[in-house]
């Protein structure tokens, strides 16, 4: 789940950029949760009573409390949140390098500038280290998501593959799809006993897939479809944001 927080004092801007990533994140396969604020002193708020946000949305021009001042604020409460400015003037652009701005989008923004610019969000946001943390024989676990290529669901044991090991653990592989949902990693469930990790996938056929490794693992008949949308989407996503 990607958070993402919109900060502008003019109601059709922001109404505009939620409906653009609201799009976009749905044609992606990305699930995005979007908080509106309308004052920077809202947004300044929210953050300082904890509320994190994985990218911001911030307009320069807000009357008083410009945005540079409120990310400013923001920074030293939260180091890494991406802030993107959105702006109707090029020349703040110098002043606003002290709080280490993600990118600068120039209004009127439009679909295809804001699409290039999540993309690249997402994938810095993705590459951050997480873990799938499990117990088995009473002792605590936790593994890199980016080393795991695939869970696979045998009986009541679930198996993950990761390049030089399996692990295993008991469980449910559905419970385990909806705990990934929170973090900034995409695992595409391709098989009802087969949970894989998007980055790992080499290639894809009408009905199986080829990880990096080489394994082919098959992709159940109901899914075919989905699968291939969802990795198609991913894939242009990716490509953008290189």
């Amino acid at each position: 789940m990607i958070s993402v927080a919109i900060c502008d004092d003019d109601i059709a801007t922001t109404g505009k950029i939620e409906n653009m990533l609201r799009s976009i994140a749905k044609r992606k396969f990305i699930q995005i949760e979007t908080e509106v604020f309308w004052d920077g002193k809202q947004l300044e708020k929210a953050v300082i009573e904890k509320a994190y946000f994985d990218i911001i949305f911030l307009d320069i021009e807000m009357g008083r409390y410009d945005g540079i001042t409120v990310a400013k604020r923001i920074r030293e409460f939260d180091k890494k949140t991406l802030i993107v400015y959105v702006t109707s003037h090029e020349n703040y652009m110098l002043e606003s390098f002290s709080v280490r701005p993600f990118r600068f989008l120039v209004k009127p923004v439009s679909e295809v500038q804001m699409e290039t610019c999540f993309s690249a969000a997402y994938e810095d946001i993705s590459s951050v280290d997480c873990y799938f943390r499990y117990s088995y024989q009473r002792m605590n676990h936790k593994i890199p998501l980016r080393d795991i290529l695939y869970f696979e669901s045998n009986r009541r044991k679930i198996y993950v593959v990761t390049e030089k090991e399996i692990f295993q653990l008991y469980g449910k592989l559905n419970d385990i799809e909806v705990s990934l949902k929170s973090s900034k990693k995409i695992f595409l469930r391709v098989h009802q006993s087969f949970l894989v990790n998007y980055k790992h996938v080499d290639g894809l056929a009408y009905d199986f897939i080829v990880m990096d490794n080489g394994t082919r693992i098959s992709i159940s008949e109901d899914r075919r479809k989905s699968i291939s949308e969802q990795y198609c989407a991913m894939e242009d996503t990716y490509y953008v944001g290189r």
